[in-house]
């Protein structure tokens, strides 16, 4: 039997706490010996108390919430060791991107976010003028190559991601353990058995639909550019109207983890599109698959991912899927998608178009989604973790 820790300090949003409301359950409910601690976001604690069972604790590190790096090495790093040390923790695994250096146990690293690793998105600030934002990004980059030695397993979502981590770090995509992340298409469908109300469209009105919060990577400019060519298409071709649903507020002024929306807002008014656009704001979980069933095409524009969670909510949800050309979106898709150039907003418009006139295109987009998402399972997900940490220890044992 192993105590183990599970390190999700840093998943207050996104993907993160998509990870945590997923896992913990059945990580709660395991039938292996291993006993987890679960370390969760003091603001989340509430919320993942719920999943605690004799398997699972649910705990939280005061003191070291908070986005700089400073805080995370000098707090974090020093008070897991302490945890570790009193609660008599056999293995740690780190699911944040960074590891825990000099760990006293070993260590299971979960390399996830691709931003540090992404030369688009330092394009991107660079051409914002963001550069102290350069500098940050450099510095976790730094951290995270650091952190990939220092853990004794590495674990990345998707193969394209291990790829591109291979190639930062000069070495084989076969030293990383590919493990996919899950998803449960019937607990998603079964969240919300009734339409909501508000999220109902106006008749003779095409919807595409994006599920993101704000922020640069998302890529939200090139699917604002291309929507009045979307319109203006759809409406010689049909007679319908076009609208862009998003669940979360683009204005001046508004800062989302650090992202300042001002520059896609006025990008929208600069082409006269705001009316065309629903602002949703945040959707409550519950609440989601009634939202993409509304929807006509979900669009992913992001052109930094090590995953892709909303593309599975979407094809779960019966909604044809428009992703931008990244193989990490063509792993996970697969023939259930559609994909265009991330930067070119003609080409998304024409994709765009061909899947809203095309019945065809549709149903062979359904038909596939059916097939693609019996792929990923967060059962097969935890139990495939099981057997990481049970090789680690051994291995570890063996050396002893």
């Amino acid at each position: 039997m192993s105590k183990v820790l599970l390190n999700a300090r840093s998943s207050t949003a996104g993907g993160g706490l998509t990870y945590l409301r997923n896992t913990l359950p059945r990580f709660a409910r395991s039938q292996t010996d291993n006993q987890y601690v679960a370390i969760v976001p003091e603001s989340r604690r509430d919320e993942f108390e719920q999943f605690q069972s004799g398997k699972l604790s649910v705990q939280s590190i005061g003191g070291v919430e908070g986005r700089s790096l400073l805080s995370l090495l000098k707090r974090e790093q020093a008070s897991l060791k302490q945890l570790i040390r009193s609660q008599n923790i056999d293995v740690l695994v780190s699911l944040g991107n960074f590891a825990l250096f000099s760990s006293p146990v070993p260590q299971i690293l979960f390399n996830r976010n691709d931003l540090y690793f992404s030369r688009e998105f330092v394009k991107d600030l660079a051409a914002r003028g963001h550069y102290l934002q350069i500098g940050e990004t450099l510095v976790r980059r730094s951290f995270a190559r650091a952190s990939m030695k220092a853990a004794d397993m590495n674990v990345a979502p998707s193969l394209a991601f291990a790829t591109k981590l291979a190639s930062f770090n000069g070495g084989n995509p076969r030293r990383f353990e590919i493990l996919p992340f899950g998803f449960d298409c019937d607990a998603f469908l079964n969240a919300s058995q009734s339409s909501v109300s508000r999220f109902e469209k106006k008749p003779g009105t095409q919807r595409l639909l994006y599920v993101s919060h704000y922020n640069y990577f998302r890529n939200f400019e090139t699917l604002i550019r291309a929507l009045p060519l979307i319109q203006t298409a759809l409406a010689n071709l049909t007679g319908d109207n076009v609208e862009l649903a998003l669940t979360t507020d683009i204005r001046k002024g508004a800062v989302y983890g650090g992202y300042n929306a001002t520059s896609a807002s006025n990008l929208i008014d600069k082409l006269g599109v705001r009316d065309r656009i629903l602002m949703l704001g945040e959707i409550p979980y519950k609440e989601l698959h009634s939202l993409y069933r509304t929807a006509d095409v979900f669009v992913c524009p992001s052109y930094s991912e090590s995953f892709g969670h909303p593309m599975l909510e979407a094809m779960a949800s019966g909604t044809p899927v428009l992703a931008a050309n990244l193989p990490v979106h063509r792993e996970v898709c697969g023939d259930a998608a559609i994909y265009f150039d991330p930067f070119d907003e003609h080409e998304l418009a024409r994709e765009c178009l061909r899947v809203l006139t095309d019945e065809t295109t549709q149903r062979q987009l359904r038909t596939a989604a059916n097939k693609q998402i019996l792929q990923f399972s967060w059962d097969r997900h935890v139990e495939q973790l099981d057997n990481l940490i049970a090789r680690l220890t051994t291995s570890k044992q063996a050396k002893r």
